[in-house]
């Protein structure tokens, strides 16, 4: 896990979802909004946000809010913990200020399964909403129901906030999250996207080729070759480029690609009479990562000369 400091917010977890969300995109625009209000805010809690990606979709919640049991931040983070397997980027977010109108930050890379089981062992109870109108605002309990209707007495109702029991237990847990981040090793971004790039391609070419290792017998309309269908969430985001790669980590000469009829999306398909148990090819290395092996390699020593101004 690393840090990335001094970053493009918006543009940076722009460059992250589109690693990883084929569907629903548009849910950052609702991530882009919240990210401004934060930025504009005068409120120091505004500033720290939880953040994810998965293949359908983006949520994006302050990290208070994700801390407190039972508010609906809280329930979303419980529910991709517990109730789905989706492939999940996430990351914390502190907004540290805006240079030429960019929100500008530090971003901090999570395990999303170990901090789902963090957050649902030091959750604090929240037993108290407080309603926000444009005039006022007026407390209830939790469980209560609120419509979100105008309040005759304080306006237009804007929004609600949970409070903690014990506001000071928040703080404390809050600062602690904090400490932990700043541990962090510091990463190069660029980097960090190549290599969720090359690892979304690697994913999908074991996952293809585990699928076609377990077929028992070959189940292509004419039973000549076992298929199995790319990932709607690989192909809906993939260039070609990534399609030629994810072909040449595959271990076979005979493989292809095709649609079938009457049938929606993309196959692999391999002649049933050719040997299935290989292991996956060693991925052709990027230009990128070449450029980048060759500026880590030590330089060697500048051979000896008698022309002493002269470089070999």
């Amino acid at each position: 896990m690393n840090k990335f400091e001094n970053v493009d917010i918006i543009a940076s977890l722009d460059a992250i979802m589109r690693e990883n969300t084929a569907f629903y995109q548009s849910d950052f625009e609702i991530d882009k909004e919240m990210i401004q209000r934060a930025a504009a805010s005068q409120n120091a809690g505004d500033k720290t946000l939880l953040w994810f990606s998965r293949p359908s979709g983006t949520q994006c919640s302050r990290e208070r809010d994700v801390l407190l049991k039972d508010t609906a931040p809280h329930n979303t983070w419980r529910y991709f913990g517990e109730q789905t397997r989706d492939h999940i980027l996430a990351y914390a977010v502190t907004i540290t200020g805006t240079e030429d109108g960019t929100i500008r930050g530090n971003l901090y890379e999570l395990d999303f399964r170990q901090h789902f089981q963090h957050v649902m062992k030091q959750a604090l109870p929240a037993d108290t909403y407080t309603l926000i109108y444009e005039q006022g605002e007026r407390k209830q309990p939790a469980k209560q129901y609120f419509d979100g209707n105008p309040d005759p007495q304080l306006g237009e109702f804007e929004r609600y906030e949970a409070k903690p029991n014990d506001p000071d237990a928040l703080r404390f847990l809050l600062q602690q999250e904090q400490r932990s981040r700043e541990r962090l090793k510091p990463g190069n971004f660029k980097e960090h996207t190549a290599a969720l790039h090359d690892s979304r391609i690697r994913r999908e070419a074991g996952r293809v080729l585990s699928e076609l290792q377990d077929l028992k017998e070959p189940n292509s309309p004419d039973k000549t070759h076992f298929m199995v269908e790319l990932s709607p969430y690989f192909t809906a985001i993939a260039s070609s480029k990534d399609t030629d790669r994810l072909l040449s980590m595959l271990p076979f000469k005979k493989l292809s690609l095709s649609n079938l009829k009457e049938r929606h999306g993309i196959y692999a398909f391999l002649p049933k009479d050719e040997n299935r148990d290989k292991g996956l090819r060693k991925p052709r290395q990027s230009i990128r990562a070449q450029l980048a092996a060759d500026k880590a390699a030590p330089k060697k020593a500048a051979a000896k000369s008698k022309h002493h101004d002269m470089e070999v």
